[in-house]
């Protein structure tokens, strides 16, 4: 009986401990009202809009897969909850597409036609291996410049700006209400990762925020693909932290200075508040070195 009734405690202690893991695997989900029917989820993975609609929602980005259970939770109380009727990925990264695993199946997935190709087969991103998403979980309606779709009476407006933080970037327009999805074309307060490997470019993403820029109102809602919901100011200010940190690696590539030593050397004092994020200065560095080195700069 002693024997017997110490198995079932060691079992019921694998149980809780295996219930305890898998809560703490699953990333705690946030939900705040941006605009109208237009909300904002973060935290887990890339941060996600939905359009509430009774006829299902329109969601920009998925986030990962772990997320799910947690999107769908908060999400709970708005119309339209049970069924994402238009998935949109903003770019091919897996923070941003893994949840397409869950929030794909009955969707039109709509992606710019460099992501599908991408996410269709196993890649390598900062040292990691991305396995392949599935065949229903992948883009099954593409575009190449521009492309409009509408959901909850709003008319949402999908922009393509290449040789930026990828070769495949949407950006999401919702004029009516005063807000965009930047997608990973934003890092709010802290250093962005530049996909060079598949068509991101320092140079190109600065250009691309300026005529971005160009377009907002000053009340302009901003969500970023990371970080707190922002405005124009922000999004300014990323922009310039990336216009001089390319010229900062830019002259020191001039003086001969090689990747070590510019790392060594670091950035002026002023860029220590975007190091809060999940890159280093010296991992920044070398994203920046290597897109100024593949496009022959400087």
């Amino acid at each position: 009986m002693k024997t017997r009734m110490l198995w079932i405690a060691v079992l019921l202690l694998a149980c809780v401990s295996a219930h305890l893991q898998a809560q703490q695997s699953q990333p705690k989900i946030t939900m705040a009202q941006v605009a109208g029917p237009l909300h904002m989820l973060t935290g887990g993975g890339g941060n996600v809009a939905v359009i509430a609609d009774p006829a299902g929602m329109l969601m920009i980005d998925a986030m990962e897969e772990p997320a799910a259970a947690g999107i769908r939770a908060a999400l709970r109380s708005l119309p339209g909850a049970d069924r994402v009727r238009i998935l949109v990925n903003t770019h091919w990264h897996g923070d941003h597409t893994d949840g397409n695993k869950v929030f794909g199946p009955g969707a039109a997935i709509i992606a710019h036609e460099n992501v599908r190709p991408l996410l269709a087969e196993e890649q390598t991103i900062m040292g990691e291996r991305s396995q392949a998403l599935p065949a229903g979980a992948l883009p099954d309606i593409s575009y190449s410049d521009h492309l409009t779709v509408y959901a909850g009476g709003e008319t949402v407006r999908l922009v393509h700006y290449p040789r930026a933080h990828t070769g495949g970037d949407t950006v999401v327009f919702f004029d009516r209400l005063k807000t965009v999805h930047m997608g990973d074309m934003f890092f709010n307060g802290m250093f962005p990762f530049l996909d060079v490997d598949k068509g991101g470019d320092i140079d190109g993403w600065v250009g691309q925020l300026d005529a971005i820029l160009g377009e907002l109102p000053a009340d302009e809602k901003v969500i970023p693909g990371h970080g707190p919901l922002a405005g124009p100011a922000e999004l300014r200010a990323f922009r310039d932290m990336l216009h001089d940190s390319a010229e900062t690696v830019r002259t020191k590539m001039k003086e001969g200075k090689t990747l070590p030593q510019i790392q060594s050397e670091g950035l002026p004092d002023r860029f220590a508040p975007w190091t809060r994020g999940f890159l280093s200065a010296p991992q920044w560095l070398e994203l920046v070195y290597r897109s100024l080195e593949k496009q022959g700069k400087p």
